[in-house]
């Protein structure tokens, strides 16, 4: 068999940046020797990876001194807002406790105040007080109220 040479195709040494017809320039692509673009190739400069790896730093060194100072004074009036908070926290249940302890306190005289009230007017006091004055017992005169129901 013969091979026949053909000068209008391209020999596989051919240069990868070939131009694509229609005189759109140099192709976008490189070529490392194959036919195909490889999937770097294809991939827009805007995703690829960095060479160099940027040192991003710390938070601290991201951070201006004026935004840094004024996210600290922001911390600082949050924790003395919450201590402040703690503090009349615990006034205010001190001051609940103390009105528990004399409500308690007043519900105890109230109680023993009734008591005394009531052995002063209960009746075996009223008939005693009533003989020492001279008055005597008797029998209900009149007549049964009823009431209906």
């Amino acid at each position: 068999m013969n091979r026949i040479i053909s000068n209008n195709r391209p020999s596989s040494n051919a240069s990868p940046n070939r131009d694509r017809g229609k005189g759109s320039g140099p192709s976008q692509y490189q070529r490392h020797g194959t036919a195909l673009p490889s999937w770097s190739d294809l991939e827009p400069k805007t995703n690829r990876r960095r060479d160099e790896p940027q040192d991003e730093g710390s938070f601290l060194e991201n951070v201006s001194t004026v935004k840094f100072g004024l996210l600290l004074l922001v911390v600082a009036a949050l924790f003395t807002l919450y201590v402040g908070h703690v503090h009349a926290t615990q006034q205010l249940l001190m001051d609940v406790q103390e009105a528990r302890r004399v409500n308690h306190k007043l519900h105890l005289k109230h109680n023993r105040l009734k008591g005394e009230f009531d052995h002063a007017t209960g009746p075996s006091v009223i008939y005693d007080r009533a003989r020492e004055l001279g008055l005597r017992e008797s029998v209900p005169t009149g007549r049964t109220v009823v009431v209906p129901d």
